[in-house]
């Protein structure tokens, strides 16, 4: 608790925009720029475009988790084709290397969906790379596979491109509003 007796802390108040400690003397808060000796037009139209801000920052982390999501899906398919292809390949004796494989795939992509959720940016972008390394490894061994399903190619990587712009721009936002 801090003592208030003392003239340093009888002057400090607390910025009404983002609620960090400035002095009584100065014009504009340190963190955000909230203008505390302005006019109320001022303050208004401050606090305005700072909860414009915020609801763009909240649009952001609703894309993001969408890109996010789409890992779980890849996981999800990825295990799914696995045993699709285990179950279909009776007589390959390699299915159970291939299964081994998606297996490890699908953790990873569900790793990088459960790491999305804390560092977005960085696992987005993991995931995006993993997946093109996937798409042109697959693509090297069977030409054919570049148009299997590329509706689903084209949605996922559309979703890592608005993911990473979104995470690109929540973290704009959050230097902006001095959001940690």
């Amino acid at each position: 608790m801090e003592d208030l007796s003392t003239p340093d802390a009888a002057k400090a108040i607390f910025c009404a925009a983002c609620f960090k400690k400035v002095n009584n003397e100065d014009a504009f808060c340190d963190a955000c720029g909230y203008p505390l000796k302005g006019t109320e037009q001022e303050q208004d139209y401050f606090m305005s475009v700072r909860s414009s801000r915020e609801i763009d920052l909240d649009d952001a982390y609703k894309k993001m988790r969408r890109a996010g999501n789409v890992l779980y899906w890849i996981a999800a398919g990825t295990l799914i084709i696995g045993f699709i292809g285990y179950a279909t390949n009776k007589f390959d004796p390699s299915r159970s290397v291939l299964l081994t494989v998606n297996i490890i795939l699908a953790a990873i992509y569900a790793g990088l969906g459960f790491w999305s959720r804390t560092k977005p940016l960085t696992s987005i972008i993991s995931g995006a790379a993993l997946y093109a390394i996937i798409f042109l490894l697959n693509a090297i061994a069977n030409p054919l596979t570049i148009v299997s399903g590329i509706f689903f190619k084209i949605f996922f990587v559309g979703c890592f491109i608005k993911g990473v712009k979104s995470a690109l721009e929540a973290d704009k936002i959050k230097k902006e509003l001095n959001i940690e």
